[in-house]
């Protein structure tokens, strides 16, 4: 079979394109880890499990136990939960809205029985009034000792969503 001239052009594009979609434009898909909320006496939940990128984050932190715990203030909105998105490149949890207070660090009481809401305003590095789009998730590290770093523990709350 003799291939005309013309057809050259189309034969090459279409063989760099199944080349292109064989090896996935040179991007790499990890599984989502970590999207269930850990159990243990400080649980974090969310008010919804999906967002849209204007909505503040609504997270209840509760301590179901009978011992008191305690948490760095220096988190999102230097609060003492963390707000982390997912990275679909890495595969990792990548920590989002950090505190940008020049204040000193203070530790809070996480107290028995308790259930205190916190609230996450929107914001991102494109836009201060909207999370950008994506997986995230609700982290915190806390500890029995009074520093809030000894032998500290790390919670997290189920996944969720925030849409266009």
């Amino acid at each position: 079979m003799v291939l005309r001239p013309r057809w050259y052009g189309a034969l090459i594009l279409v063989a760099a394109l199944a080349l292109l979609a064989a090896c996935g434009g040179g991007t790499t898909s990890h599984p989502i880890s970590g999207v269930t909320a850990t159990t243990g006496p400080v649980t974090l939940t969310t008010n919804l499990a999906t967002y849209t990128t204007g909505d503040a984050v609504g997270v209840t932190v509760t301590n179901a136990s009978k011992s008191d715990y305690y948490a760095k203030d220096d988190k999102s909105g230097c609060t003492i939960i963390q707000l982390q998105r997912y990275n679909a490149g890495t595969g990792v949890w990548d920590s989002v809205d950090p505190c940008v207070s020049s204040q000193q660090i203070q530790v809070y009481l996480i107290a028995k029985g308790s259930a205190v809401p916190y609230t996450l305003a929107p914001t991102s590095a494109s836009d201060v009034n909207a999370w950008s789009t994506g997986t995230y998730r609700i982290s915190m590290t806390y500890s029995t000792h009074a520093d809030g770093a000894t032998q500290a523990v790390e919670a997290h709350s189920a996944a969720f969503t925030i849409k266009g």
